[in-house]
């Protein structure tokens, strides 16, 4: 039995959904900056999952892995603005209008093998 996504809240996540997978930290192991899961949406739809230790971090690491890319305001648009719901995020503190974005902080999962293994079938 294989699963290809589960609901939570509401809003539908899949593997792919997940940007930076290697910064999983289960519950129950040391995590002194309190890395956690937070999904991104737009009005019900998900944008990606972000471990992260603040919303601030997820945001930027969402840029920086290329999630958020259709909120890039362009040069052209910049001055519709007048520097109002602009947010500067990521390693280039670029603009994005991320007003529809919500964000909400999951729980961190424990790791389990034989939920894997039920994942995988075997």
């Amino acid at each position: 039995m294989s699963i290809s996504s589960i609901t939570v809240n509401g809003i539908s996540i899949c593997d792919k959904d997940f940007a930076n997978p290697e910064d999983f930290i289960p519950d129950g192991e040391y995590n002194p900056h309190k890395v956690r899961p937070y999904l991104l949406h737009e009005h019900g739809q998900t944008v990606c999952v972000i471990f992260a230790d603040s919303m601030q971090d997820a945001l930027d690491i969402a840029v920086d892995k290329g999630k958020l890319d259709r909120f890039l305001i362009p040069k052209s648009e910049l001055d519709d603005y007048n520097d109002e719901g602009i947010a500067y995020l990521g390693n280039g503190c670029e603009p994005f209008d991320i007003d529809n974005i919500e964000v909400e902080l999951l729980k961190n999962p424990k790791m389990s093998l034989l939920a894997l293994f039920n994942a995988s079938g075997i």
